[in-house]
């Protein structure tokens, strides 16, 4: 998928729709990410960590003390909002609704980002790469989108040596900030999620989770794109097989759904382009209310 101004203009629609049936910030409420932010009133100086703005160094404070120090300032209520996204040749297929995957990573992660620029937060995003994480900035804007959008989309549909899981580990040790984290991935994801990560995150960190659903091995016309060819009939229109897929991811979207229960989390599934805002605006509410799974 070329990623343009056209790509860019179905995001700004989509919120244009939503922002005429509901108006109020999806970010107010009860969140562990509210981080002092930038004024004119000087609060005080704290260590340098990633992420930090440079420009906000005292160089002055850091030579006196033998360490980077920035300032900090008080403003209104502020969030850090990081996506992390997997990738991988799975992301090749199709949803439950035959829409590309791929796309649908990209659109969830794109619309989302851009309404939590428009109410005030800062964002940033995280994807495995090959010797680490490959971890952006917090910062807001269309350019800043764009960017992240152009990077991330070289990068989906190609497998990595470092896992979701890594990814994930990678950012809470490297990034010292209250985040709301938006986790971005899908039912083998889901599978691969630990209980003692989640929990790890949800000590000090906002979690949600977002499902990006997977077409069905049976059906008609299933294409394999492992194998780049169709699949045998007698096991596309197999009845026991999909009974058996239907039993096994829903017994993923359960087990995951009792560990966010449990760890104070919230999981939402997406199977198209549509359902990306309502569902969305779904979990955070359920999220801030404390429905949790």
């Amino acid at each position: 998928m070329k990623i343009d101004y056209d790509y860019l203009a179905r995001i700004r629609r989509a919120v244009a729709l939503y922002t005429k049936r509901k108006t109020s910030n999806i970010l107010d409420g009860d969140f562990h990410s509210i981080h002092r932010g930038r004024s004119m009133e000087f609060d005080d100086l704290k260590e340098y960590t990633y992420g930090d703005d440079v420009h906000d160094i005292d160089w002055k404070s850091s030579s006196r003390m033998g360490s980077i120090l920035v300032r900090r300032y008080m403003t209104d209520r502020r969030h850090n909002v990081m996506f992390i996204c997997d990738r991988g040749e799975k992301f090749l297929g199709d949803t439950s609704k035959g829409e590309s995957k791929k796309e649908l990573m990209l659109m969830s992660f794109g619309t989302l980002s851009y309404i939590v620029g428009r109410n005030g937060a800062d964002y940033a995003m995280a994807y495995a790469g090959d010797y680490g994480a490959r971890v952006s900035y917090f910062k807001s804007g269309t350019d800043h989108l764009e960017k992240l959008l152009y990077d991330y989309e070289k990068y989906v549909c190609t497998n990595a040596a470092m896992t979701l899981e890594d990814t994930l580990r990678e950012v809470l040790n490297t990034v010292h900030k209250r985040m709301i984290i938006f986790l971005i991935t899908d039912i083998e994801g889901l599978a691969r999620l630990p209980e003692g990560l989640i929990r790890s995150v949800t000590s000090s960190q906002d979690l949600l989770i977002i499902d990006v659903d997977d077409a069905f091995l049976t059906g008609d016309s299933v294409f394999d794109s492992e194998m780049n060819k169709y699949e045998r009939f007698f096991l596309s229109h197999s009845k026991r097989l999909h009974e058996e897929e239907v039993r096994q991811r829903d017994e993923i979207l359960q087990r995951t759904s009792e560990m966010c229960k449990r760890n104070k989390a919230s999981l939402s599934v997406v199977s198209g382009e549509e359902e990306i805002i309502d569902s969305t605006i779904a979990l955070l509410e359920r999220y801030r209310n404390g429905y949790y799974g």
